[in-house]
């Protein structure tokens, strides 16, 4: 008698789609109003204070204040990063319903499907060619959102246009340093008026206690007025020299240096070999400056970074071989996005896709991710070694790019490698977090720091 009748059944399933598309929607004006916003604005703030003030690389801080704005970038590259797998693991859930009726029934249903199918019934070292053609597809589909992101930020954000070359650079630090010998030059001064100021101020209250005890052992009236006089003529000089006495305290930051000094006490220690340390290994940009839409650095450079992702997938692939399991490389429509929404706020970190190990325990994972962290720091390494004996900007570049890859995958957050590496090892982890970081810091170019 109940009979269900198709157009009762469709509203249920329109519904069905058209909310995840109103979620995907509605998150997207809020990535850009929460997330855009801020990161445009922050920008253009430091930009008007470089502008205004100049670059802080040197100045009064000396290399501490140079670290500071290197960690500046570190810490920008982390919060970027916590962003953005933040925002795939969110996105992933708002779109659940979609990807359950569309994605999942078609791509990754089927090559799930086939892996699953791979490790219980295929223990050879060898995926299966419909993996392996899936794994391809899942590179080649990374690497054209990869090239993409590249032409965007190089070609529309150009991040080199305020760098300068190694001669423009050296006279620029050299025009800092006389800036910052001035202005300690003028902080001794000042140091020197609050010294003076002080012990003015402290001659004068000495003969104002003086002055106090006199007029209690005074007998005669006559006596005791011209003490009480002189007591009020020293306390206006008390009053006057207390003032000057603040005024050049703040003017000197709360400095005094005596006449036997002949230097000022140093704002921020200093450390003379860190200071010596980047000097020597201080890499310079390559091609700074304006990039035209013709340079090469625009469409061979997008080349070279989608390199590194190829690279590191095979060295895990040949890793896993070893150990019997089936790798899996998976780029999602939701990393596409949000790969896409920070190549519109100019910045470009690979983090597109990622790297599945089926079938593997805490250790066998632990261990792919270990190798997928070092082998790209050992080519980047290498590269920028001869780099300094060739002097060639093309294998600089090179170089950082394969720095760039761990340098992102080294945080523990999902799904980036270094999580794999945290639970393998937190000491493991330590030491990859604090090589990788020094390699960051002290071999990464100028051009490397400025493109994340």
């Amino acid at each position: 008698m109940n009979q269900a009748h198709p157009e009762d059944s469709e509203p249920t399933d329109e519904g069905a789609i058209t909310r995840p598309r109103l979620e995907i929607a509605v998150a997207l004006v809020v990535c850009v109003l929460v997330m855009l916003g801020p990161l445009i604005y922050i920008q253009g703030e430091y930009e008007a204070f470089v502008s205004e003030k100049g670059a802080p690389l040197e100045g009064a801080a000396g290399a501490g204040l140079a670290l500071a704005v290197v960690f500046r970038t570190v810490s920008r590259t982390v919060l970027r990063t916590v962003i953005r797998t933040s925002a795939r693991a969110g996105m992933r859930a708002s779109l659940k319903g979609l990807f359950r009726s569309a994605v999942r029934t078609g791509m990754r249903s089927s090559t799930a499907n086939i892996v699953k199918t791979a490790s219980q019934k295929l223990p050879s070292r060898t995926p299966p060619p419909t993996i392996r053609a899936a794994n391809i597809q899942s590179l080649l589909f990374a690497s054209v959102l990869l090239y993409v992101s590249w032409v965007i930020v190089i070609g529309v954000g150009q991040p080199y246009t305020n760098l300068l070359d190694k001669d423009a650079s050296i006279a620029q630090a050299e025009a800092v340093a006389l800036e910052e010998e001035q202005v300690l030059a003028a902080l001794y001064e000042q140091a020197r008026a609050a010294y003076d100021a002080e012990q003015a101020y402290l001659q004068l209250q000495e003969q104002y206690r003086d002055l106090r005890v006199a007029l209690k052992g005074a007998r005669d009236s006559e006596t005791q007025q011209q003490l009480e006089d002189e007591i009020t003529r020293i306390n206006l000089d008390l009053t006057l020299a207390e003032r000057e006495l603040a005024e050049a305290l703040k003017a000197s930051g709360n400095r005094k240096v005596a006449p036997d000094e002949d230097s000022l006490p140093e704002v921020i220690p200093r450390f003379p070999w860190m200071k010596k340390l980047q000097d020597e290994l201080f890499t310079y940009a390559p091609y700074p400056g304006k990039t035209a839409w013709s340079s090469p650095v625009i469409w061979l450079g997008g080349l070279a970074m989608v390199l590194p992702m190829w690279f590191i997938f095979f060295v895990q692939l040949l890793w896993v071989r070893r150990q019997g399991l089936v790798i899996r490389h998976e780029t999602g429509i939701d990393g596409g996005l949000i790969q896409l929404y920070f190549a519109g706020a100019f910045s470009f970190m690979p983090l597109t896709s990622d790297t599945i190990v089926v079938g593997a325990d805490d250790v066998q994972r632990g261990r792919t991710a270990i190798v997928g962290l070092i082998s790209p720091v050992i080519v980047g390494l290498a590269l920028w070694v001869l780099w300094r004996v060739t002097g060639q900007t093309a294998i600089l570049f090179l170089a950082d790019a394969f720095i760039m890859y761990p340098m992102i995958q080294i945080f523990p957050l999902s799904p980036l490698e270094g999580l794999y590496a945290w639970r393998y090892s937190r000491v493991v982890w330590t030491i990859l977090f604090i090589a990788i970081m020094a390699l960051f810091l002290f071999v990464g170019s100028e051009a490397l720091r400025n493109v994340i």
